[in-house]
């Protein structure tokens, strides 16, 4: 936390981000008896302050975004000078944003579903909208605001599944005192319209055809307008050639293909005129198309893919909400001695030379080595006190260790740092090489001291003899055997490492059982769990089949199951080859969420069962139409590409067993 910086009201936690002209910090606002608010403060690096067209930009966002009130754009609360620096102070979002979502997918292979395409843009589409329809709280008159940077990277997706419009630093509010300049280009060119490409007169349709490119780009896995340089993009914009959507991806409904098409239509008049009527559209496809989709397993799917990211997030607002002015800050850190920094008293002179006072009127008594527990560099230094003993020997208990969290380095706070206080005796004095200190006290004190000197001089002699004992060697006569030192890299903790688990079932509502216990929950719930011990995970559910599987979790993550209607009925395993990372797979329709290959799925006995798989990606898919009998168990294997003749003329193989 060395780090932190008094910025006005607000202390300025870590660095988010950088651009070419201003710099984003997670913040923290402290108010009366404690409360708190996280926030992020964006403001003008030092060397623009004096860039005149910069600054009247930044006041232009300023005074665009506080205007705007809606859940689906990231809120302006604050806005200012400090230090001669311009800031605005917005709405902390915790999540990622669309572009950075995608890299992390396509690093994983995956890609998002067509329903959770469909949510984002429509989300994004209603916070524009309020953009377009804000009027200007002064006057009451309409702003008639135009984004004109609609992009992923100004979609803010909360680990909670919210979709937040952000970055008005080039939108434009129509006034009377000012008129775009004919030929400008401000904005993403991948994703301008049309119109904005060359240069013409904008409206709030600009952004439509925006979010037009970007719902394109979700459903085909792919970038729509590329090229070598910006001026091959710029053409393409300018030509508007658009590939339909379905000849991409042939899993996407013709309803949708309508949608997308007539959100990026070259002629403006024929597109969507206001960004209602495409949220409102994208609604009704959603509602009619996936009626079981819901924000929360939206927002399950985003923790998923950063559940690393997620758990160390939180922890630090955990820590960083521990902080409530600077001297906090600095007291925390003082108690946190690492292997590189040196402790702040100077006065204290190194482990190894550590030496004992003399006191008037007590012989010296002879001086063992103190060594350090491993793992401390030589640099560290213990603080030793007299707090807390001097009433040792009436009854009060020494206090007990005490663990800190400290900065591993300049803009990041990682995992927790254990730091162990010695507790500790008193402070003691400089040893002065050339005259002996004077030190006055009663009877009392001396006494005292003389105690503690003891005690030190002897837990010195005890460590240094069993420093030097071979494994071989008896321990001394009443003392305890030094516990072996911990591998490096283990954890420390008197209790047993659990993560947390979403879990999850269609239809929704099973009771949750772990090792045959009642957790009391109901699908869908967050559970800890134990880490790293394989764990009989059961649901059961009126009317179905009750579901039982083994796993084991080493991090948080999700996990999705399918119940089975109790009817007489059979079993089958399902494997796919060629399949890809996460082929869709459906029996009778149904899709299925369990890891393949999928074991022992229970079907109706003695009815034709069709088992399909497809790939949105490559487009291969594969059909199998089987019957099992009853209790009997049976092998379908799908092969996805696999020729149409091929099929007819030879079902794939299937085993029945009993």
């Amino acid at each position: 936390m060395s780090n932190l910086e008094q910025f006005g009201k607000y202390i300025l936690l870590e660095k988010l981000a950088a651009g070419g002209m201003a710099e984003v910090y997670l913040a923290k606002s402290n108010g009366a008896n404690g409360v708190s608010k996280f926030v992020a403060v964006k403001r003008i690096l030092p060397q623009f302050s004096d860039n005149e067209e910069f600054i009247e930009m930044f006041k232009e966002e300023a005074n665009v975004a506080i205007n705007l009130n809606h859940s689906n754009v990231v809120s302006i609360y604050d806005f200012g000078i400090e230090k001669g620096q311009f800031y605005l102070v917005m709405e902390f979002v915790e999540g990622r944003n669309l572009r950075q979502i995608l890299n992390e997918l396509k690093k994983a292979n995956k890609s998002i579903s067509i329903e959770q395409s469909v949510f984002i843009v429509k989300e994004a589409a209603a916070g524009l909208d309020h953009a377009h329809r804000c009027s200007d709280s002064k006057s009451g008159k309409p702003l008639n605001i135009t984004h004109r940077d609609m992009s992923p990277q100004n979609i803010m997706i909360s680990f909670e599944g919210e979709s937040k419009v952000i970055d008005f630093g080039i939108a434009k509010a129509e006034k009377e005192s000012e008129s775009t300049k004919a030929g400008t280009l401000k904005g993403k060119f991948a994703y301008m319209s049309p119109e904005q490409s060359e240069g013409l007169p904008i409206d709030p349709r600009t952004d439509v055809f925006a979010l037009g490119i970007i719902l394109w780009e979700l459903l085909a896995n792919d970038r729509l307008f590329t090229g070598s340089n910006e001026a091959a993009i710029l053409r393409k914009v300018r030509d508007c050639q658009i590939p339909p959507i379905r000849k991409i991806n042939p899993l996407v409904p013709t309803e949708l293909e309508r949608i997308v098409t007539k959100a990026l239509a070259k002629d403006k008049n024929v597109r969507y005129q206001t960004a209602a009527n495409l949220q409102k559209d994208l609604n009704r496809f959603l509602n009619m198309q996936y009626p079981d989709f819901a924000s929360q397993d939206f927002s399950t799917f985003i923790k998923d893919c950063f559940k690393n990211a997620f758990a160390e997030g939180r922890e630090k607002l955990v820590r960083y909400s521990k902080v409530e002015n600077l001297n906090d800050a600095m007291a925390m850190t003082e108690t946190q001695p690492t292997p590189t920094t040196a402790n702040s008293q100077k006065d204290l002179p190194p482990v190894p030379e550590q030496k004992i006072p003399a006191i008037p009127g007590i012989p010296n008594l002879p001086t063992a080595p103190v060594f350090a527990p491993k793992g401390l560099g030589t640099s560290e230094q213990i603080k030793i006190s007299l707090d807390g003993v001097r009433n040792a020997g009436v009854g009060k208990k020494a206090p007990e260790r005490v663990n800190h969290f400290a900065a591993q380095n300049n803009n990041d706070i990682g995992q927790s740092t254990r730091v162990t206080q010695i507790t500790q005796m008193t402070q003691m004095s400089k040893t002065n090489t050339r005259s002996k200190p004077q030190i006055k006290s009663d009877t009392n004190d001396m006494i005292m001291k003389f105690f503690v000197v003891a005690i030190l001089g002897s837990a010195s002699f005890w460590g240094y003899t069993n420093f030097l004992k071979t494994p071989t060697q008896k321990p001394i006569a009443g003392t305890k055997a030094i516990p072996k030192p911990i591998p490096s890299g283990e954890i420390v903790s008197a209790s047993i490492a659990k993560v947390s688990i979403s879990i999850n079932s269609q239809p929704s509502g099973a009771r949750i059982y772990i090792d045959g216990r009642d957790t009391g929950q109901i699908t869908p719930s967050i559970i800890p769990v134990i880490a790293n011990k394989d764990l009989a995970i059961s649901m059961t559910k009126d009317g179905y089949t009750k579901y039982e599987t083994t796993k084991q979790f080493t991090q948080p993550t999700s996990f999705a199951a399918t119940l089975q209607q109790q009817i007489a009925g059979g079993y089958i395993n399902i494997y796919i080859v060629n399949g890809g990372a996460r082929p869709a797979l459906f029996v009778n329709g149904q899709r299925l969420t369990e890891d393949l290959p999928i074991k022992r799925y229970r079907v109706p006995a003695n009815t034709e069962i069709t088992v399909s798989a497809e790939n949105a990606i490559t487009r291969l898919s594969d059909e199998v139409k089987i019957k099992v009998a009853t209790d009997m168990v049976r092998d379908v294997e799908l092969v996805l590409g696999r020729k149409p003749a091929a099929q007819n003329s030879q079902n794939p193989p299937v085993t029945e067993k009993k």
